[in-house]
């Protein structure tokens, strides 16, 4: 059975999971999620790219209330939030499992349920610890 994502334009793959940016070929700059112009220099040769799995913590916070409309969850929990350097490019996701973390700890790419439509859970990416 195929798996429900949030945005299927999020992926450069679902097995295994791997996050679609885009990089451009006039400046270098990497981006997410991927676009068909450069942020940086207006230039429109840009290529999609799967970005790297596994980076480290650049920064995060935790947060202690539920979100409001559109954002959905299936129950609320305390969940962390953190920007992901990857190399080229600096990622914002959930980070998983936990709601306490060090800057520059290792983590890698991995897909969690964002909510269940009727029976089928609803993916989203995040990163877990790597240890």
């Amino acid at each position: 059975m195929p798996l429900t994502v949030v945005d299927e334009t999020l992926f450069a793959s679902l097995d295994p999971v791997a996050l679609r940016g885009s990089a451009c070929s006039d400046c270098g700059a990497t981006v997410f999620p991927a676009l068909g112009s450069c942020p940086m220099c207006t230039g429109v040769d840009v290529q999609p790219v799967a970005l790297p799995t596994e980076g480290v913590v650049w920064s995060w916070t935790t947060q202690h209330f539920e979100p409001k409309p559109p954002y959905r969850t299936d129950a609320f929990a305390p969940f962390s939030i953190g920007y992901v350097d990857l190399g080229p490019v600096i990622v914002e996701g959930w980070l998983l499992g936990r709601t306490t973390w060090q800057i520059g700890e290792p983590v890698r790419l991995t897909l969690a349920t964002a909510w269940t439509d009727g029976d089928t859970p609803v993916q989203t990416y995040g990163f877990e610890a790597t240890s």
